[in-house]
């Protein structure tokens, strides 16, 4: 029988025996010294009884010192060894009692289990089978000097058959044991791999996952959850509780499913919960899950631009051949040096408004392609530099361009000629709004990173005059401008391609009051999925 047992088995194993060996080495020296004078210990050979008991003790001090201190592996010579001592000691200690009723050949009992447990089932017998030879022939040493009946040859030998019968249950509980041992630390392994296999899904989900008490504790969050909720994730010994929102939501058994506001960002969010159930819902964990419902909306978008792409597919040739004759003939026009003065004014107003059709219907073509976006993993910083070192606002304003970066080799995953689009029509709107406000526009792209998730956000600042509280939830939309001039499609298709790269953008104002557009994007670890 063979089985594979842990070094620091044992090691423990040794020590403790080794600690033993010396208990009992000490107390066998201990009871010659200080024992009655009629005791058996040592009572043919006192002298050399003291000096076999003396002498273990030492090698069991050493022996305790080196299982104790020194942690090689042990070799089966070395063990082997130690074991032999045990048995020539105990029975040279034997033979100087001389009698048959000192019941020191017991203790091998002991010496043989340790050995079972420590050696190869081969070796383990082999100590066995020395420490039988050595019971007989103890008795065998005392019948050159003195008369000794039969019957302590059998004692003899049925010491003999307990120590063979010790090693052999004592390997076999042995076996079972660290067979056992072994089936739970590869179960334990399993379920900490599991474990460990499920926190990286939760981890990198995309939907909320948040585990809380009815007060609003915080006992698991995910990053999507913490990013969606603007809460650090939580450190080991901190404690941290959800928004007064989710609190509310929590208390109230009755609803489990809600649509609420988050944040600054004013993110709209689908919550779903559930309580954990552990005896009353007052004493129970609530578990919710939250989804940027900002999903849905791309996907609704996505099948209203897909009919509206159709749709203006079919009309723009239609549109922009007038069109485009309409501006033809008033550029003509214009040219005419018989025109009086008055007229060439409204040629001009003609043309504007041409091109500004022109514009609108190239917008919407633009939408309405809906191409799907193709992420790719980048710095931003080194993005950004060479992005901010070809780009010049149109009508040749003058404008201060400066970069701020907390990042280092930070990534997005995004596809890269929809964000030079996005940040392309938010700069171009505030060096004109800052050219019109200020001597020199003045536009600050900063780069930093989300306190809770580590993902990685872009401010755009620029030094105009911002937008109206009353307007801020209005820019977004589909033809809403403050401009005389203006479409009100530029900030709708920004939006559109940020939500086609799960980037999230709104305006703020920032410390000093300046009129701010934050991209937050993704982690990218997360992943963006183009749809």
């Amino acid at each position: 029988m063979s089985f594979a047992q842990d070094f620091s088995q044992q090691r423990a194993i040794m020590r403790v025996y080794s600690a033993y060996r010396l208990a009992l080495a000490s107390m066998l020296l201990i009871a010659l010294i200080f024992g009655p004078a009629n005791s058996t210990l040592g009572a043919t050979a006192p002298k050399w009884f003291a000096i076999t008991a003396f002498s273990y003790v030492l090698f069991a001090f050493v022996s305790l010192l080196t299982h104790t201190l020194f942690s090689t592996r042990y070799s089966q010579t070395q063990l082997f060894f130690e074991f032999f001592v045990d048995i020539g000691v105990i029975m040279l200690m034997s033979y100087c009692s001389g009698s048959a009723d000192s019941g020191l050949p017991l203790l091998l009992i002991v010496t043989i289990s340790a050995a079972s447990i420590t050696m190869p089932g081969q070796l383990s017998l082999a100590i066995a089978a020395l420490a039988t030879i050595s019971a007989i022939s103890e008795v065998a040493a005392h019948t050159l000097n003195e008369q000794v009946s039969a019957q302590r040859f059998i004692v003899a030998g049925m010491t003999g058959t307990a120590y063979f019968s010790s090693a052999i249950a004592i390997r076999y509980l042995s076996a079972r044991i660290v067979k056992t041992q072994q089936l739970a630390d590869r179960r334990r392994s399993d379920i900490e791999q599991l474990s460990r296999i499920n926190q990286h899904i939760v981890q990198r989900m995309q939907t909320g996952i948040v585990v809380m008490s009815q007060t609003g504790q915080i006992k698991l969050i995910n990053a999507a959850a913490a990013e969606l909720l603007e809460i650090p994730m939580p450190i080991a010994g901190s404690t941290y509780f959800a928004p007064k929102v989710l609190i509310e939501m929590a208390k109230d058994t009755s609803s489990s499913s809600q649509i609420i506001s988050l944040g600054a960002r004013r993110l709209d969010a689908h919550v779903n919960m559930s309580v954990l159930e552990q005896g009353h819902d007052s004493d129970s964990d609530r578990l919710l899950y939250i989804e940027n419902i900002s999903k849905i909306t791309q996907r609704a978008q996505n099948l209203k631009l897909a009919s509206l792409g159709r749709f203006t597919a079919s009309i723009a040739h239609e549109i922009r051949n007038p069109l485009s004759a309409i501006s033809h003939a008033a550029q003509l026009l214009a040219e005419s040096p018989d025109l009086p003065e008055a007229d060439h004014r409204f040629a001009t107003i003609i043309q504007n408004h041409a091109l500004r059709m022109n514009d609108i219907i190239k917008n919407i073509l633009e939408l309405s392609r809906g191409r799907s976006s193709e992420p790719a993993r980048f710095k931003l910083n080194d993005w950004l530099s060479q992005f901010l070192r070809d780009w010049q606002p149109m009508n040749n304003i003058a404008i201060d361009i400066n970069i701020e970066s907390e990042l280092d080799n930070d990534t997005v995953n995004v596809d890269r000629s929809q964000l030079a689009q996005i940040i392309s029509n938010i700069a171009e709107n505030g060096a004109r709004h800052g050219a019109e406000h200020n001597p020199k526009a003045q536009i600050i792209f900063r780069c930093i990173k989300n306190k809770t998730s580590d993902a990685v956000i872009l401010d755009i600042i620029d030094n105009g005059p911002g937008i109206k509280e009353s307007d801020e939830d209005k820019i977004f939309e589909p033809f809403f401008t403050t401009q005389e001039h203006g479409n009100g499609l530029g900030l709708y298709l920004c939006r559109e391609l940020c939500l086609a790269n799960q980037i999230n953008i709104y305006f703020r104002r920032t410390e000093l009051n300046q009129s701010c557009f934050r991209l937050q994007f993704s982690h990218p670890d997360r992943g963006t999925l183009a749809e």
